[in-house]
């Protein structure tokens, strides 16, 4: 047996919207005793108070989560400024959590720490562990890289970035575990035993112009693409002398790799001739430049929800499902960005509990690559079973 019970509420009371939330997620257990819960909320609706109020509610379940830019729920769908609490209960499955803090102190420590205690709660063989990190502070592919060192080989990692509600503020959101806070941390939510599970990336996006191969980068900044000044290399296409170009983002293919991820463009050094970039795109990497509308982001989700549904092993049954989206995909899509949830329902069918967010950043797989990649400007679909 294995449960996902999720609510939901985007009530402007913060303890009235998590007791609506409560209540809701007591009425899909019934009589089972959840182990852990991942929670999402809104960074002007978040305080610790709301997830001392579900370990008050169901006694002993570990809750981790993070601030968000947006939420979404097989209750309500997309909603802004709300809560999203998944409760998971098994008599099969362990599913675990734990905290790291202080990442720019020491990365390694922050997601050791992080990992041993949600490996301490369980005696089962780890199978997938669901990362929600800081997206603004650092580099994310070092603490994914991180949590991979930090946990047994083969684990699959997937998740995402904290969030606030939009782009005008560059303060760090929040990452939790029970009654601990951290703005520059690394939550975790381990699923350990006879899980059946399945992860698919879409994005959407289609490459455009030529291809260049970067030659000088740095976390935050490519400065040469073909030995040249970054900026001359995006001058063809874009006006990089402006504010962000989201939506023209980077098509990233690392040595070695099968796939691309995208990267973000948040502007240039005219002076430099660099390019600013969300995280790291290594040296020895293709860059391309791609293009998309709103038809093609949607068409990226919809894909991705298809291939979680195909490679979900046979045999097994989905019985729930997590989604972690990006929030320029949120700003891009305006007020289409409700379809993605509107998809995955269609696709996943009615009944099937879902929960996520919009975020920073998200986690996935990247064909080709040793470990799962910081990517922005995706969709990312995790179906759990047994």
């Amino acid at each position: 047996m294995f449960t996902m019970a999720v609510g939901n509420s985007d009530d402007v009371d913060p303890m009235e919207a998590i007791a609506t939330v409560i209540a809701q997620c007591r009425v899909s257990l019934g009589d089972l005793k959840p182990q852990a819960g991942i929670l999402f909320a809104a960074f002007d609706a978040f305080d610790p108070a709301i997830v001392a109020a579900v370990r008050e509610a169901f006694p002993g379940v570990m809750v981790m989560g993070s601030t968000s830019a947006a939420e979404i729920s097989s209750v309500n769908g997309f909603k802004e400024d709300s809560i999203t609490l998944a409760l998971f209960a098994s008599d099969s499955v362990d599913v675990t959590a734990g905290l790291g803090a202080d990442l720019s102190d020491d990365i390694d420590a922050a997601c050791q720490a992080a990992a041993n205690e949600a490996l301490a709660a369980t005696q089962r063989e780890p199978k997938v562990c669901v990362v929600l990190t800081e997206g603004l502070v650092g580099d994310t592919q070092a603490t994914i890289d991180a949590v991979a060192r930090a946990l047994p080989d083969d684990v699959v990692i997937v998740g995402g970035a904290s969030a606030r509600h939009d782009f005008a503020s560059v303060t760090p959101g929040y990452q939790f575990c029970n009654d601990r806070v951290a703005q520059n941390g690394v939550a975790v939510l381990l699923f350990s035993g006879p899980i059946a599970y399945s992860t698919a990336v879409g994005t959407g996006w289609r490459t455009i112009g030529a291809a260049g191969s970067v030659t000088r980068s740095e976390v935050g900044a490519v400065h040469e693409i073909d030995g040249r000044p970054a900026v001359e290399f995006l001058a063809r296409y874009l006006d990089v002398t402006g504010p962000a170009s989201f939506g023209n983002p980077l098509a990233v293919v690392e040595a070695g790799a099968d796939e691309s991820y995208l990267r973000a463009i948040q502007g240039s050094d005219p002076v430099s001739g660099s390019v600013a970039t969300a995280g790291l795109i290594p040296a020895g990497a293709t860059v391309q430049l791609t293009t998309a509308d709103t038809d093609d982001i949607l068409a990226g989700t919809k894909a991705a929800l298809a291939r979680a549904t195909a490679d979900f092993p046979a045999g097994s049954h989905p019985e729930a499902a997590l989604i972690f989206s990006c929030a320029i995909r949120q700003f891009l899509l305006g007020s289409r960005t409700q379809v993605e949830s509107q998809l995955a329902r269609s696709e996943y069918g009615a009944t099937m509990p879902v929960a996520g967010l919009y975020g920073y950043g998200e986690i996935g797989p990247v064909k080709g690559a040793a470990t799962s990649r910081h990517l922005e400007e995706t969709f990312v679909t995790l179906l759990l079973g047994t």
